[in-house]
């Protein structure tokens, strides 16, 4: 069985995000919420849904349209959270490396060997080598997450190749993976 999908336009009125449902909910309710903040949105209107449909906020999708100025922007946005998604994701997985080749080198290299190999202060070599993780830090692989961003940015960048195939690209960035993985 498929979750339903709420179409959701988010526009920018009086320094609010204010989201609307724009079809899906039973005739004459009205999904809609202002929020201060836009990290607030997509909880928000999860809830609001929710309460309005009695289901559960992860049993339904919400497809977003960005609207500023009557224009959509969806697609930039979209590209931008890919983005961010990809750079914490990269950000998580270079620090579980440093951590792990600290863990590795400590006490083989000096601290301060260390600290030039990765271009950190000796200071921060020590932290790292004192954080409470530390000695559980196993063998280190990118995220999937990595790739379902990567494979997000491809699809809605205006850059994106036309006629991407979202399978057979998700399969190659994955087998990319791997060869750094080793």
């Amino acid at each position: 069985m498929s979750c339903p999908t709420y179409p959701v336009t988010v526009t920018r009125e009086d320094n609010l995000w204010v989201s609307v449902v724009t079809d899906g909910l039973a005739e004459g309710t009205v999904g809609a919420a202002d929020f201060e903040h836009f990290a607030e949105v997509d909880p928000g209107m999860r809830e609001v849904i929710a309460d309005l449909t009695s289901t559960e906020p992860d049993h339904f999708d919400i497809s977003w349209r960005y609207e500023f100025s009557e224009k959509d922007h969806t697609a930039l946005i979209r590209e931008y959270q890919a983005a961010e998604r990809v750079a914490a994701a990269l950000a998580h997985w270079r620090d579980r490396a440093r951590r792990r080749l600290v863990g590795e080198l400590n006490g083989q290299l000096s601290q301060r060997a260390l600290a030039d190999l990765i271009g950190l202060s000796h200071q921060r070599i020590h932290q790292i080598s004192h954080e409470p993780e530390f000695g559980e830090i196993d063998l280190i692989r990118p995220a999937p997450a990595l790739v379902d961003a990567l494979v997000d940015i491809a699809h809605h960048s205006p850059l994106a190749p036309t006629g991407a195939d979202a399978d057979s690209l998700r399969a190659k960035l994955h087998e990319v993976l791997e060869v750094v993985d080793g």
